[in-house]
């Protein structure tokens, strides 16, 4: 007995300090420490070993006094046992898989029912969310009944709401207004002619194209068509006088006093409108760009009234007043035909047009405006060789002179321009594209 108790202190000197010192060493290695049923293994938990583990890792086989009773975990690993556990009070490593843990909360029953309870309480939880769901789907359903069936009672009783298209119009009018040709008057002439100021009624038949949608605010297009209409204006000049040498049987230098000179210019002219359209939804619209106007027909009136001549026979320097060389014009009216004595005169004006129209409930349109064209370009051109409004031929061996008039646009005006404004009254056909 003294023998045993000796060979156990002699043991326990030998080992307990190498135990201390692998206990030092612990392994820090990240090896998992678990029990069969999952829980984690910690320091200080109280185990008892498996009746069905013989040996510890070192290959001893285990004493049958450490079976049956509860041990407390010292150590989890160290570097020569990394997945070993060591016991207080007993000095040898065993495995993890050997050790059955006696704290409730980590056996395998506790465990598998906390799992069950987890599983229970999942699945309850995902039944709730799926009735939830489901109560939620069911009041969405509803809710788009009840809406298709407002849209349902919408569509039965507003009327559709408008779609997008183009306009294409058709326009009738009639316009009229003070006119001019505005003349510019040529060097020849014995005084400047100024504007001659008249009046003008058009007929204006239209097409225009709105490329903007007809809920736009603003509509945007191109107008053309055709406009026919007759225009006239008249000038009048006071005490006119002419000189001008003639030669006959010597020089003779005659004089001409009129104590007026009245011209009427009258045409029936076209217009063929290329112009920029606007409209906005509150029915103000506007038209502008170029015009090209051509008189198709045009004809002059002109009067002399108290036209007295006289000669002066330069070699004999002396003044003749018998008929044969001198006479009296005590009214005279001449009637010319054609644009400017046979010339054609093309103008280009540059037009606008502004006004307000009102829509119909059939959906056209009546509007009202102002209307103005001023000429930028004319292919008139003066008649050099016409310098006097009256020529005189002298007289021939029976004593007879004659006179010839001149229109007083061919003699005196260099350049025609174009001017008119007034009112415009149209009726608009619109249709949908």
């Amino acid at each position: 007995m003294l023998k045993v108790s000796l060979l156990v202190a002699i043991f326990a000197t030998i080992q307990v300090p190498a135990l201390f010192a692998q206990e030092s060493s612990a392994s820090t290695s990240e090896v998992a420490f678990v029990y069969e049923s999952g829980a984690k293994m910690e320091i200080g938990d109280s185990v008892m070993i498996n009746k069905d583990s013989l040996r510890y890792l070192t290959g001893e086989r285990m004493s049958s006094w450490v079976y049956g009773v509860p041990h407390q975990i010292r150590q989890l690993g160290t570097k020569s046992k990394p997945a070993g556990v060591l016991l207080r009070g007993i000095y040898s490593w065993i495995a993890q898989g050997s050790l059955i843990p006696l704290n409730v909360e980590k056996t395998t029953e506790t465990i598998e029912r906390k799992k069950a309870e987890a599983a229970a309480a999942a699945a309850a939880i995902a039944a709730a969310e799926a009735a939830e769901e489901a109560a939620r789907l069911k009041m969405l359903e509803e809710l788009i009944e009840e809406e298709e069936v407002v849209e349902e009672v919408v569509k039965d009783t507003l009327p559709p709401a408008p779609q997008p298209y183009q306009i294409n119009r058709f326009t009738v009018g009639v316009r009229g207004g003070l006119a001019s040709l505005m003349p510019q008057t040529s060097p020849s002439a014995p005084k400047p002619l100024g504007a001659t100021w008249g009046f003008d009624a058009l007929l204006d038949l239209q097409y225009a194209h709105y490329w903007a949608k007809g809920e736009d605010k603003i509509r945007l297009g191109l107008l053309t068509g055709v406009s026919v209409g007759y225009m006239q204006n008249s000038k009048t000049l006071k005490d006119v006088t002419e000189q001008y040498t003639k030669h006959s049987e010597g020089d003779i230098n005659y004089t001409i006093h009129m104590d007026e000179v009245t011209a009427l210019n009258r045409q029936i002219q076209l217009e063929v409108p290329v112009m920029f359209s606007m409209i906005t939804a509150k029915g103000f619209f506007l038209n502008a760009g170029p015009k090209f106007i051509l008189p198709v027909h045009a004809s002059f009136n002109q009067t002399l009234k108290n036209g007295d001549i006289t000669a002066n026979l330069v070699d004999m320097g002396v003044n003749v007043t018998e008929n044969v060389v001198t006479g009296e014009i005590k009214e005279a009216n001449f009637v010319h035909g054609g644009m400017n004595d046979q010339q054609m005169d093309l103008t280009i004006a540059v037009g606008g047009e502004l006004g307000y129209e009102h829509q119909l409930q059939s959906g056209h349109s009546v509007s009202v405006g102002l209307y103005a064209n001023y000429g930028v370009f004319s292919t008139y051109k003066h008649n050099p060789t016409a310098e006097h409004i009256v020529d005189i031929l002298p007289p021939t061996a029976e004593g007879v002179f004659q006179l010839t008039p001149n229109s007083m646009t061919n003699a005196y005006v260099n350049k025609l321009g174009y001017l008119d404004l007034g009112l415009k009254v149209a009726f608009h056909l619109n249709w949908k594209k």
